[in-house]
C-alpha cells in the first residue's frame, strides 16, 4: 500500500517522462520511505534498482545490471564502461553515500560519466541516501563534483499529519493523534502498526523481536561511532533539558564542550534548535528539541525502561 506523497510522486513522473537527461538526488533520514517512492515511482516502466552496500558495489552492480543488459557481464569492472551500455535506461542508486564510503573519488567517475556519457542522452540517474549530512556535503553541495549536474533534488520528510488516515481508514480522530504522538509521519514505523493502537503496543513491547528495543540504536550507529554520548544527549533533551548547560549537567560534563555533538545531532536531523522569534541564529535563548516524536517517545518511554519491558 502507497499512501501520500503525491506532489514529491509527480515530481518524479515528470523527469522520468521527459525527453532530456535528469539526475535526481533523493535523501531523508532513514525510514521515511525514500525507496518506496522511488519504486513506485517507475512501477509501470523498465528500471535498474541497485542499492550499494559497504563494499565490492562495482561487482555487485555488473551483476544486478546484467539482468537488464547481458552485455555488461562482459564488462572490465569500471562505472563508465557500465553506463555506455545503460544509456537511455532509468538507473536507480540506492544508499549512494556507500559508494563514497568506499571510494570518494566515485563523485568524480560520476561527474566524468555525466559529462562525458549521459548528457546528451534522456537516461534518467536517481540517487538517494540516508545520511543526510553526507548528501548535502558530498553530493549537493558548491565543492562537490556533481554539483551543477542535478536537475532535480528531493529532500523527503515524514508523511503530513493527515495523510495517516490513508494507513488506518477504520480508525477515529484520537487514535490517529495517538499514533501520531507514537510514530511521527515515518511510513516505516505506520506501516508496522496496527489498530488497535494501544493493544497492538501492549504486544510488541512483550515481543522479543520487536523493532522498538532497539531501533534507536540502530539509526545513532548509522551516522556516528561515538553511540553512548549522543543517547546521553537525546535522552536529556527528551527529559526537558533543553539549553547546552541543562544537558552538560545532565551528562555530568559540566566543562566540556558538547557543541559539536549538538551541531552533528542538527546535521542528521536528530534535533532541532529553536530560537525565539525576533532573535537572530547566535541567541543565547536558543532551545534544544527532538525533531521527531518516535525519538521522544523511545528516549521518554522505552530507554528508562528497558529493564522492566525485558
Amino acid at each position: 500500500m502507497f499512501v501520500g506523497r503525491k506532489e514529491e510522486l509527480e515530481n518524479i513522473r515528470k523527469r522520468l517522462n521527459s525527453s532530456d537527461f535528469e539526475l535526481l538526488v533523493i535523501y531523508g533520514r532513514r525510514r521515511v520511505g525514500k525507496t518506496r517512492l522511488m519504486l513506485e515511482a517507475v512501477k509501470d516502466m523498465e528500471h535498474i534498482y541497485y542499492l550499494a552496500i559497504e563494499g565490492d558495489n562495482l561487482r555487485h552492480f555488473k551483476r544486478v545490471a546484467s539482468r537488464a543488459v547481458p552485455e555488461i557481464s562482459y564488462l572490465e569492472e569500471d562505472w563508465e564502461n557500465y553506463f555506455r551500455f545503460l544509456k537511455h535506461r532509468t538507473v536507480i542508486i540506492d544508499e549512494f553515500p556507500n559508494l563514497i564510503k568506499e571510494n570518494k573519488g566515485v563523485l568524480s567517475i560520476f561527474q566524468r560519466i555525466v559529462d562525458t556519457e549521459l548528457k546528451d542522452t534522456n537516461t534518467k540517474l536517481l540517487l538517494s541516501g540516508s545520511s543526510v549530512s553526507m548528501m548535502g556535503e558530498e553530493v549537493l553541495s558548491y565543492g562537490s563534483p556533481l554539483y551543477g549536474r542535478r536537475t532535480s533534488s528531493i529532500k523527503l520528510k515524514p508523511l503530513k499529519f493527515w495523510e495517516i488516515k490513508g494507513f488506518f481508514p477504520d480508525s477515529d480522530l484520537r487514535e490517529i493523534i495517538e499514533i501520531y504522538a507514537f510514530a511521527d509521519g515515518i511510513p516505516y514505523y505506520l506501516e508496522r502498526i496496527e489498530a488497535p493502537f494501544w493493544a497492538w503496543l501492549k504486544t510488541e513491547l512483550g515481543n522479543s523481536g520487536t523493532f522498538l528495543k532497539d531501533e534507536v540504536d540502530f539509526l545513532i550507529k548509522y551516522e556516528f561511532e561515538e553511540v553512548n554520548t549522543y543517547k546521553k544527549i537525546l535522552e536529556a533533551i527528551a527529559l526537558g533539558k533543553r539549553t547546552p548547560k541543562e544537558i552538560r549537567d545532565y551528562l555530568g560534563l559540566k566543562h566540556s564542550d558538547i557543541t559539536p555533538y549538538l551541531r552533528n545531532l542538527m546535521e542528521t536531523e536528530f534535533i532541532t534548535r529553536e530560537i525565539p522569534i525576533f532573535d537572530g541564529a547566535k541567541s543565547k535563548k536558543g532551545r534544544y528539541y527532538l525533531k521527531d516524536n518516535f525519538t521522544a517517545f523511545w528516549f521518554r518511554y522505552i530507554y528508562p525502561n528497558l529493564s522492566a519491558i525485558e
